[in-house]
């Protein structure tokens, strides 16, 4: 029997959000990991963008996009009422609005903070102070409560927190830990701490046309 295929790699936050949807989601899925310094043809083949994750579709439909992957995720779930549950209808514009501050704003000062050394090394602090603002703004919305937007969580929380990681390990790696504020300190850690994240995080070799087929969840 097909299964959808995800291609995806262990540590890509893109990657990351869209595991942990379809864990949450109970959707199984054969899983490709893909190397990246050396992407196999199928994947290739498949990607306009060449980057992870993709979803192939059993019938042959690529969605290339890792939110529309988590929408994908939330109507095919068995479990009921999951995209409502997840996207409220009252919150939803806020939601996006978030992941899409997340995705163009602070992606980009992250990434020249973590791996200054690819981009501008000079230039590290300045991206640091630039994507501790965001974090700043973030800690404000969760004063007093669990989760960025409304009484429960919603796919903001799931597609932000892997860039959140990221930026924790950038600041424990670069002697600025002292500055990543409570209380996302706490937020962050229901995921870290989740019974799924090992699930989310289990590392699956490199896959190639003459593996065998790995499945997520893994278990």
């Amino acid at each position: 029997m097909r299964t959808d295929i995800l291609y995806s790699f262990r540590r890509c936050p893109y990657a990351i959000r869209v595991r942990w949807a379809l864990l949450i989601c109970e959707i199984k899925v054969e899983i490709r990991e893909v190397d990246l310094k050396n992407k196999p043809l199928e994947f290739i083949n498949k990607s306009s963008t060449k980057t992870v994750p993709i979803l192939l579709k059993k019938n042959n439909e690529v969605i290339e996009e890792s939110l529309d992957i988590i929408i994908w995720a939330l109507s095919e779930s068995k479990k009921d009422n999951m995209k409502t549950l997840y996207i409220p209808n009252s919150e939803e514009e806020e939601i996006l609005e978030i992941i899409s501050e997340n995705d163009n704003g602070f992606k980009y000062h992250l990434d020249r903070f973590k791996y200054s050394a690819r981009f501008n090394k000079s230039e590290e602090d300045y991206h640091f102070i630039e994507a501790r603002k965001f974090i700043k703004e973030w800690n404000k919305k969760l004063i007093n409560k669990k989760w960025l937007i409304g009484d429960k969580p919603s796919i903001a929380d799931w597609s932000i927190w892997p860039f959140v990681r990221q930026f924790k390990i950038a600041c424990e790696s670069q002697k600025k830990i002292r500055y990543f504020d409570e209380p996302i300190k706490e937020w962050l850690d229901y995921f870290e701490k989740h019974q799924h994240f090992k699930n989310v995080m289990h590392k699956y070799d490199p896959w190639e046309s003459s593996s065998k087929k790995d499945y997520f969840p893994f278990n």
